[in-house]
């Protein structure tokens, strides 16, 4: 007989995050990859050094130079976007403590704890942003390109 575990939504949401988060990711290196003109060579040694929140400063101020001006407040926008979804879900899926109730995080800002994801049903919302934000993305690179 095999073992059922009660925590297994919790810990689908939490690889279903990490999964999409992690395309996003992607695709926002390939993206200014692009942008450089990088050879698959150069890929890793240029981009890979990135944390998240340097990759979404770096990405911006470096497509922001291909694109019309009247884009610029909705590629910051896009931007502040998936920092907020670092902030908020990346974060604290990353560094929090985990137990069946959600994830008890501690703000390194304020130093107080606070548990996050109690229904794992808030982790697959922040999945689907990511989802969402990996589509809006490459939208971007279609207007920027056109």
């Amino acid at each position: 007989m095999a073992w059922k575990d009660e925590n297994e939504p919790l810990y689908t949401a939490i690889g279903k995050f990490i999964f999409w988060f992690s395309q996003l990711e992607f695709t926002i290196k390939a993206s200014l990859a692009s942008y450089l003109g990088l050879k698959d060579e150069q890929f890793n040694v240029v981009i890979g050094p990135y944390d998240f929140l340097m990759l979404c400063t770096v990405a911006e101020k470096t497509i922001k130079l291909d694109m019309d001006q009247k884009y610029h407040p909705a590629l910051k926008s896009f931007f502040d976007k998936c920092k907020k979804l670092n902030q908020e879900a990346r974060v604290v899926v990353a560094h929090g403590s985990w137990t069946s109730a959600g994830a008890r995080h501690v703000s390194r800002t304020t130093l107080e704890a606070k548990m996050h994801f109690e229904k794992p049903e808030t982790l697959l919302e922040a999945a689907d942003k990511a989802k969402k934000l990996m589509a809006e993305l490459i939208q971007f690179g279609a207007v920027a390109n056109s």
